[in-house]
């Protein structure tokens, strides 16, 4: 049996004491300017070395405060989470859940490192619990009038498939405006449309060559038809 004690995760532990006369820096400062750098920069920019630069200090000092890389990010990834938090739900279940999505995509938007940084398995930290905690809570009155458990999971769920899914291809593609241009121009290449036109792809064939009008990308009314669906499942 190993005699070494398990550290705590990054967030359970208390800061760090100076040593010498080493300039005292708090985590929570290192954690800012290192979303800064992402913010700005993506977050490959962000080393132990350019946060040191950043901050005018050692390299090795800032691992007086992470023990690894790893740490660092999941401090990030918890900061940036409070920002998905609401501060206050609306009344109504569909309300609140949309007040969680936008809150959610806005942040997204707002620190575009992240997204792809959580398709794996993300770091459980208190923020990220306290987002999944208020996105349950706003099913709440559904429960109360004896909804299926099975349903409120389906739509917390599926909210936030739908926020996640819609604001990183908007990420990816460089926003709506971009992602709408690429698409017209993908199906204008003359292999592509001898493709279509080739007559395996009659339905096809029509929605992109035969006038009609397909509504550019809009997450606020994906997200009303996502609801009006659930709603109607509900009534």
């Amino acid at each position: 049996m190993s005699s070494e004690i398990e550290k705590p995760p990054i967030w359970a532990r208390p800061e760090p004491r100076g040593r010498g006369q080493q300039r005292l820096l708090s985590r929570d400062q290192i954690v800012k300017v290192a979303i800064s750098i992402a913010d700005l920069e993506g977050l490959e920019a962000v080393s132990m070395r350019r946060l040191a630069r950043e901050l005018r200090s050692g390299a090795m000092s800032i691992y007086h405060y992470f023990d690894t890389r790893d740490e660092l990010l999941e401090l990030m990834g918890d900061s940036v989470a409070g920002e998905m938090l609401v501060p206050s739900l609306p009344a109504g279940w569909r309300p609140a859940i949309e007040a969680v999505a936008r809150a959610s995509r806005a942040t997204f938007l707002n620190h575009a490192w992240l997204l792809p940084a959580l398709q794996g398995v993300p770091s459980v930290t208190p923020n990220l619990l306290r987002h999944i905690e208020q996105s349950a809570r706003c099913v709440v009155p559904l429960a109360q009038r004896g909804v299926d458990p099975g349903l409120l999971n389906g739509i917390v769920t599926a909210v936030d498939d739908y926020t996640v899914g819609f604001t990183l291809r908007e990420i990816v593609s460089g926003g709506l405006e971009e992602r709408d241009r690429r698409f017209h121009e993908r199906f204008a290449d003359p292999n592509v449309r001898y493709l279509i036109e080739s007559g395996e792809f009659p339905l096809l064939e029509q929605f992109i060559y035969g006038g009609l009008e397909a509504p550019p990308p809009d997450f606020e009314r994906g997200l009303a038809w996502l609801l009006d669906g659930f709603e109607a499942r509900i009534s």
